[in-house]
């Protein structure tokens, strides 16, 4: 094995990655930005997917919104629009906010 390949996933590796302090805010922002710039949102619901898996996981999200795990998973995987009330609920469990700038 060469000094590039590893054994992890790459969901394991942007797990380790999103562990990192202040790490969090920024990963998600990009992502906001690149909606802005394509009009794709589900690169911001995947990178949201990927902060609660680093973060708690989809149980322990879903336990303290209130907001069943399927629900969440639909909006992750693109199945389903969230109101905004809802990703404000999903954004503030994990200690960030929705703001405008």
């Amino acid at each position: 094995m060469n000094k590039y390949q590893s054994n992890k996933s790459f969901e394991e590796h942007i797990t380790e990655f999103l562990q990192q302090p202040g790490v969090i805010p920024e990963f998600l922002n990009v992502a906001l930005e690149d909606y802005v710039k394509d009009g794709d949102f589900n690169s911001f619901y995947k990178s949201l997917e990927y902060v609660v898996k680093a973060r708690e996981g989809v149980t322990g999200l879903a336990k303290k919104t209130k907001l069943s795990r399927t629900t969440l998973y639909d909006i992750f995987n693109n199945k389903k629009e969230p109101k905004v009330i809802t990703l404000a609920k999903i954004l503030d469990e994990l200690g960030l906010k929705l703001q405008v700038a």
